[in-house]
């Protein structure tokens, strides 16, 4: 018997920052498999499987394609007895862009299915207010809200629902610390660069003083 449940996460969004930049660290899709805590590598395969394709849960794949990753993970399966107890694994992630944001699903080992989006949406668009697990985050003008879904067989369920909060209670949040990151980056630098262009000017240059023996000893008058 197949077991479901559902998880809904979601992160204030600075007012300094554009939702545009948000939306656009999504669909680096490199930031999101790095940024999962359990993820040890992964690489893009050339293609899609077409099954995969099929699931309604996709914007139509010709407007908005699908592409797919290899991703290694290592799990903990009996956590407090070292490195022994864990395994490494592997499957497919697919991606999708979209307009708010990226649409994922990975089938993992084991029969377990996991569909991930995440939105840039306006604050207060969720009866005034958007939630994060467990608490509130108050009202904001934006927000980076991930919503997941998980399947998998019903005895796994405990395990395997622990170990995806884990891997995405801080995704959302990563996200946008590394988008604040990168803009705070990108000003120092351009700070920089008109720093030593302002030093290099050559009207800020010092004139050169005339020598003592270019003056004249003595000034006639008419």
């Amino acid at each position: 018997m197949t077991a479901k449940t559902h998880l809904h996460l979601a992160t204030l969004i600075p007012a300094h920052i554009p939702p545009a930049d948000i939306i656009a660290a999504l669909h680096d899709h490199n930031n999101a498999l790095s940024i999962q805590s359990l993820t040890t590598s992964h690489r893009r395969l050339p293609s899609t499987e077409p099954e995969i394709l099929k699931d309604t849960y996709w914007h139509p794949p010709d407007l908005n394609p699908v592409c797919t990753y290899e991703v290694k993970e290592v799990i903990t399966m009996v956590p407090g007895v070292g490195n022994w107890a864990k395994k490494e694994i592997s499957f497919p992630s697919c991606f999708q862009d979209t307009p708010t944001g990226l649409k994922t699903r990975a089938n993992a080992p084991a029969g377990v299915l996991l569909r991930a989006e995440f939105r840039v949406i306006k604050g207060g668009a969720d009866e005034g207010e958007v939630e994060g697990e467990g608490e509130g985050i108050g009202l904001a003008e934006w927000v980076l809200a991930e919503d997941i879904e998980l399947q998998c067989a019903w005895y796994m369920m405990p395990f395997v629902r622990k170990s995806m909060e884990a891997a995405h209670k801080d995704i959302c949040r990563k996200i946008v610390e590394k988008v604040e990151m990168t803009r705070r980056q990108d000003e120092l630098a351009r700070t920089a660069a008109k720093g030593k262009g302002r030093a290099k000017s050559p009207t800020e240059e010092k004139k050169p003083e005339r020598s003592r023996e270019e003056l004249p000893d003595k000034i006639f008058y008419g």
